[in-house]
């Protein structure tokens, strides 16, 4: 467990380069697997991805590839990790790395269910060594992982999820034209690098990125309804800073390796905090200081609590410990905007680290 921007790739990526078979990458979103196979073969490294977006003609091409041991990594999303025995014929997996792990808590009890099946899906490929890697997780979530996962006494590398070069700041706002107003005053205060809105749908996705653009920003929606070459087309835009505002749903975001985000703006509150502090993390990956500011109405907790109860199986004492962190999370992030003390302190003991000095946010200075 390492925070964002830390390195956590690198953990499966060397490893890749000396192992003498497939490195087999499972990734929650593919934006992220994207990117992070566009960067891996711009270093020179045998990478691709299987996805749902692609043309039966490339998914056939990456396939024909991997049985011929032409890559050292192959990412795939947890749902297709069952096709892979008869994608890799004699080759064998030398490596399986779970990025992003703490999606097995977070949304395998939901809409994401092979992720709660990745022990026995790893069991199918042999059961090969596994790594687990996250920047946001409570220790029951990282309990939950390795139970899972099926791992037997894990090597646990945890590190501080403090990250000194955010400044945390809340803001109430008591209508939906001044957030908006709120909105485009933040906007205009980053004169370089770049920005990302946090929204909880589609619709307010496309529709704030409309009239951000009415008022003269370079912004742009994603969010999962959009088709996937589009999605593609607009995170390129986005990392070759030709969109400088990007407004989106949580299908943006975990892993993009973009250094110069100044300020992450959610319009709305998170229904989990490890979701916000995923989310907040995107800024500052360069070290340099960012901002991470939300703009809340009292009905966003409202709309949060639906979130948080989400479609779990019901009865299952998985499902009632779901339900139940689900209930502390949201506690937590009501905690998180309505408190008069240190902002970074809610984040980080929901996390299971104490803080003795804040190193920034708009209650502590």
């Amino acid at each position: 467990m390492l925070p964002t921007g830390a390195g956590k790739s690198l953990c499966y990526q060397v490893p890749a380069l000396l192992l003498p078979g497939l490195t087999l990458v499972v990734s929650p979103l593919i934006s992220l697997m994207q990117d992070q196979v566009t960067a891996l073969r711009a270093r020179g490294v045998a990478a691709a991805y299987l996805s749902s977006t692609q043309t039966p003609e490339v998914q056939g091409a990456v396939r024909e590839a991997t049985r011929a041991g032409r890559f050292r990594l192959l990412y795939v999303a947890p749902e297709r990790l069952k096709t892979v025995p008869r994608i890799l014929g004699d080759r064998s997996v030398s490596l399986l790395a779970v990025d992003e792990a703490h999606c097995i808590s977070e949304w395998g009890h939901d809409f994401r269910p092979h992720y709660r099946r990745l022990g026995r899906l790893r069991a199918a490929l042999g059961g090969p060594p596994t790594i687990a890697l996250t920047a946001t997780a409570t220790p029951d979530t990282r309990a939950d992982i390795c139970t899972v996962l099926g791992l037997r006494r894990p090597v646990s590398v945890l590190t501080s999820f403090d990250r000194g070069n955010l400044y945390f700041a809340v803001r109430r706002m008591a209508t939906e034209p001044a957030r908006f107003t709120e909105l485009t005053r933040l906007l205009r205060t980053v004169s370089r690098g770049s920005a990302i809105v946090y929204v909880p749908t589609k619709n307010r996705a496309d529709g704030i990125a409309k009239v951000l653009r009415w008022h003269g920003f370079s912004a742009a929606p994603y969010h999962a309804g959009l088709p996937g070459p589009a999605r593609r087309a607009l995170l390129k835009r986005f990392l070759d800073a030709e969109i400088r505002v990007m407004v989106a749903t949580t299908a943006f975001g975990m892993g993009i390796d973009k250094p110069d985000v100044r300020l992450v703006v959610h319009v709305g509150v998170p229904a989990r905090p490890e979701s916000y502090y995923q989310e907040a993390g995107r800024a500052g990956r360069d070290g340099q200081p960012a901002r991470c500011v939300l703009l809340w109405r009292d009905h966003d907790l409202a709309l949060a609590a639906r979130l948080a109860r989400g479609h779990p199986s019901p009865g299952s004492p998985a499902s009632i410990s779901h339900a139940q962190a689900a209930r502390r999370g949201l506690e937590t992030m009501r905690r998180y905007v309505t408190t008069r003390r240190c902002r970074r302190a809610v984040l980080l003991n929901y996390l299971g680290e104490p803080l003795t000095t804040c190193s920034g946010c708009d209650r502590c200075g």
